[in-house]
């Protein structure tokens, strides 16, 4: 490779990082102005994100640091009354989820001495599981109703003995 091969690959690789280096920049730029306009909070790693930029490339990037702290904690004008409005729905909220855990509560409370009481009653009852008795047993063993016996290799035919 000649040297001025190399020079020339550098200087394209040097200007595709430039290239990346200006994108990164503006889409951090277009991240905080949006942060900011929509009330979101503007930190480092909520710009990051937004912007899909690594939280030290903004470290390193002194202008964008001097926004991001300049814009973090101040609302733009405007947002007090929808912060109101939030702070008021969430008061909401939290009242209904308040009244349905004292339901659920409650609903537990009676779940459990039923099933206090069903457990005393299988006490009482006892605790085996009870055998069926010998004539459901032999039930099994019989033939389905409109079934001849003599076509069941288990029944012996008339005129057959038991013991042949």
């Amino acid at each position: 490779m000649s040297e001025g091969d190399r020079d020339h690959r550098t200087a394209r690789l040097t200007a595709a990082a430039a290239a990346r280096t200006t994108s990164a920049t503006a889409r951090a730029r277009r991240a905080i102005t949006r942060l900011h306009n929509t009330g979101q909070p503007v930190t480092f790693v909520a710009v990051a994100r937004a912007a899909d930029v690594s939280t030290s490339f903004l470290y390193k990037h002194h202008q964008l640091r001097q926004e991001i702290d300049a814009k973090r904690g101040t609302a733009p004008a405007g947002t007090e009354r929808s912060t109101a409005a939030t702070a008021e729905s969430l008061r909401t909220k939290l009242a209904t989820a308040i009244d349905r855990n004292r339901e659920l509560t409650e609903q537990l409370a009676q779940l459990r001495t039923e099933n206090e009481a069903l457990r005393s009653r299988l006490l009482d009852l006892g605790t085996r599981p009870r055998k069926k008795p010998v004539k459901e047993n032999l039930q099994i063993n019989r033939p389905p109703q409109g079934h001849n016996s003599h076509d069941d290799p288990r029944q012996p035919r008339r005129g057959q003995s038991g013991g042949s």
